[in-house]
């Protein structure tokens, strides 16, 4: 938030020692919510003998003024990988709001010794935020600066009605021990029949420890949760020495060691009513080592990525959290201060999870590090650490937030096919946890969407289905049979869900025909906003999708870091664009959508000269039928700047396909053909003079274009007759009508008449 100069001058004065201005009376209903004061210059240390200042932002959590005693400090500069606990008091809410905050600094996350921070602050609100000055003091300086704050919606938010735990009330993760009864007549259900089944199956297959996923632990989840449903001790027993061999195996990186530690977890959640005092302190203590090597994380050379929207970081804060909110109160627990208790690290692993969805994750739900990355630490660690921190904390991360957005991001992509869900993914390896998503995130979706989530759960996964909900890991049958609504009916998507999904936040647009079968139809494209530094990020700027009438047309390319590999357009001498920016978007209630992007530049120093060259592309989807075509899909790249300049030439379109292609050079045309009869026919309008190849891969193949600065594609799905195109003019100037429907390409706009 950018804040006028004049604004500040007041709390200048006050550093200086001058009079403070009087103010009307404050607005206290505007000091509620979670509030976020960053303090200029508010932690400092030596870097090559010389004092390093950084920001320092704390956190509140406030109702008219008035805040809870717990306050915590972040200073991603100073050490992104702690977070800093301490108090707050409120000194004053007349006409300023004046707090007092003290911080436990912890310097290091290796290091247990805390160096304590004393900031006194006065605030006004302004615009919707809060503007102020500070004066404090730190590692023997005395400090002041400017503050500017943020007022959010509280999250999470209080569970209505939460009954606070019990002493030593087990279970409390997945479900609480009120549950249990509820949960065994469940069990009589066809529904909870099916899934059980499949659990069982799950638990027949040998355990490993070790790999990429243990499933050890998670094993011993699925036991212990059959030893709380059917009072089974020998159950329990087998749930105790799955645990014991995993807790004797540790892996040796924090990535591969934390569903180990969140399957643990849950198992002794499951089974402490059946394990003696010592199996409980064993693993206690085992569990609480973890928890603070999780949460310190580890050295860059084993792998470890502290940033907040890395898979690792959480894939290991939510293992962390889970592991935390287990073992909370255990009267094994060696006495300690608050700073250090496990119930706190609960917290900070929450803190954890609240910055991995703020920062890696869009309004609706796309992931910045690709569908893989995102997914996985989902259903290993993170969604699990949702549910149990609604049930044992009372606090809900999920209502009104991002969380509540997976499940139905992925039913707006995936066509359901003999079973599966497979979608048209981006990212590293080109697939997604699918299945176990929907089977573990049933508890995540929010009412009104659930019907929907339902009716895919249902079609593919449930009774209508398999009737095996698909379990991989055991602790999925777990979360879907705890997480499976009874009293809900499910619905088609269509009736309480839109056909376009837009995540404006990463820049993911999504145009879906319809939710029936295998023939449906789903496109989209990636404009890749704002992408993080410090993650996994593929060169997918303005990369599309297209599947439908069950078959795959435009898809990913392998798994390699390259924007060959991508469907775009590539330019030889230069690196891929880094982002872009939406100039226009359009839809319609059909599915249909016109998305126009413009990348960032890329600037190149020549001998005499500076050349730049950005790319506008615009997608165009038409599900309308005008075309006579069930999918018409339109795809312009008009490059702008020194476009003839010598590190800019050589430009070549790009589209992957794993289908069969004939090009019809002399026509500028291509043609893909499925095995189930399916065509799609693309025409080149530009360039004039375009020249076409194909180059087959192990996944297909790819078209090439190339002979011009610009390209003008228009593609049409159909299993019946191809419709034909007449064309008028050249270029990008071109006019098309297909059918109905004419399409041209007019001041950078793409316009369908039909729309």
């Amino acid at each position: 938030m950018k804040i006028p100069y004049f604004l500040l001058l007041p709390f200048i004065f006050l550093l200086k020692g001058s009079d403070f201005p009087q103010f009307q009376a404050l607005d206290l209903d505007k000091l509620t919510g979670n509030i976020h004061l960053t303090l200029k210059h508010g932690v400092w240390k030596l870097w090559e003998e010389q004092p390093i200042y950084q920001d320092m932002t704390l956190d509140l959590v406030c109702e008219r003024g008035q805040c809870q005693p717990q306050a915590w400090g972040y200073a991603p500069k100073y050490n992104q990988d702690v977070d800093h606990l301490g108090t707050v008091k409120v000194l004053k809410t007349d006409s300023i709001w004046q707090l007092n905050v003290n911080l436990n600094i912890q310097p290091h996350p290796w290091q247990t010794e805390v160096q304590p921070a004393d900031y006194k602050i006065k605030l006004i609100p302004y615009k919707g935020g809060i503007i102020g000055s500070y004066q404090g003091k730190f590692n023997q300086k005395s400090l002041k600066g400017s503050v500017i704050g943020q007022i959010n919606p509280l999250w999470p938010i209080p569970v209505p009605h939460y009954q606070p735990l019990q002493s030593q009330e087990h279970p409390r993760l997945v479900f609480r021990s009120s549950q249990l009864s509820a949960l065994r007549e469940k069990a009589k259900t066809p529904q909870g029949q099916a899934i059980l089944t499949q659990l069982k199956k799950s638990l027949q297959k040998p355990p490993h420890y070790q790999g990429f996923v243990p499933n050890g632990g998670y094993q011993a989840t699925g036991h212990c949760f059959f030893a709380v449903l059917n009072q089974d001790t020998s159950s329990a027993d087998r749930g105790w020495q799955l645990v014991e061999n995993s807790m004797q195996k540790p892996e040796d990186t924090l990535l591969k060691q934390s569903p180990t530690v969140a399957g643990i977890a849950l198992a002794y959640d499951l089974c402490y009513p059946f394990w003696t005092e010592t199996r409980r302190q064993q693993v206690t203590r085992w569990l609480q080592g973890q928890i603070n090597n999780l949460m310190r994380g580890d050295s860059p050379q084993n792998g470890w990525n502290s940033n907040p929207g890395s898979n690792w970081n959480a894939r290991a804060k939510g293992a962390a959290g889970l592991a935390a909110l287990a073992i909370m109160d255990d009267p094994s627990l060696p006495p300690t201060d608050l700073h250090l208790s496990v119930t706190s690290q609960a917290m900070m692993a929450q803190r954890q999870i609240k910055r991995y969805f703020t920062t890696a994750i869009g309004n609706r739900g796309f992931g910045t590090e690709g569908d893989h990355y995102t997914t996985e630490p989902l259903v290993l660690t993170v969604f699990p650490f949702l549910i149990a921190y609604r049930n044992a904390m009372g606090q809900d991360l999920i209502t009104n937030a991002k969380p509540a957005w997976i499940l139905p991001h992925y039913l707006s992509r995936a066509i359901p096919n003999e079973g599966q869900l497979p979608i048209a993914t981006y990212g590293r390896h080109r697939r997604y946890m699918e299945r176990s998503l929907f089977a573990t995130g049933l508890e995540l979706s929010s009412p009104d969407l659930l019907p929907a989530i339902l009716w895919l759960f249902e079609q593919n996964l449930g009774l209508k289905g398999d009737k095996n909900s698909d379990i991989n890991l055991p602790h999925e049958a777990v979360f879907a049979f705890v997480g499976y609504p009874q009293k809900i009916q499910p619905e088609n998507p269509e009736k309480q869900y839109d056909r376009v999904l837009v995540d404006a936040e990463k820049g993911f647009y999504n145009f879906r025909n319809r939710w029936q079968n295998s023939n449906d139809i789903v496109a989209n494209i990636y404009l890749k906003h704002k992408p993080l530094g410090g993650t996994w990020s593929f060169p997918d700027v303005g990369s599309f999708r297209i599947w439908g009438l069950g078959e795959q047309w435009a898809n990913a390319g392998l798994s390699e870091p390259d924007w060959h590999n991508e469907n775009v357009v590539i330019v030889p001498h230069i690196r891929p664009w880094k982002e872009s920016k939406l100039v226009k978007f359009q839809s319609r209630l059909n599915g249909s959508g016109i998305v126009s992007l413009a990348t960032s530049p890329v600037i190149i120093k020549q001998k005499d000269s500076v050349v730049k060259m950005s790319l506008l592309r615009s997608f165009g989807v038409d599900y309308s039928k005008a075309s006579g075509s069930p999918g018409l899909f339109v795809i312009v790249d008009q490059f702008v700047g020194d476009i003839r300049a010598k590190p800019f030439q050589d430009k070549t379109w790009i589209m992957q396909t794993p289908g069969k292609v004939t090009l019809k050079k002399a026509e500028k045309t291509f043609l893909i053909q499925s095995a189930n009869g399916a065509t799609l026919k693309g025409v080149f309008l530009a360039p004039e003079s375009v020249k076409m190849t194909y180059q087959p891969n192990e996944l297909g193949g790819q078209i090439r274009a190339s002979g011009g600065d610009n390209f003008f594609v228009i593609m049409t799905l159909q299993k019946e007759k191809i419709p034909d195109f007449k064309i008028e003019g050249f270029g990008l100037n071109t006019l098309v009508t297909i059918g109905k429907q004419t399409v041209r390409y007019k001041n950078n706009q793409l316009i369908f008449s039909q729309f």
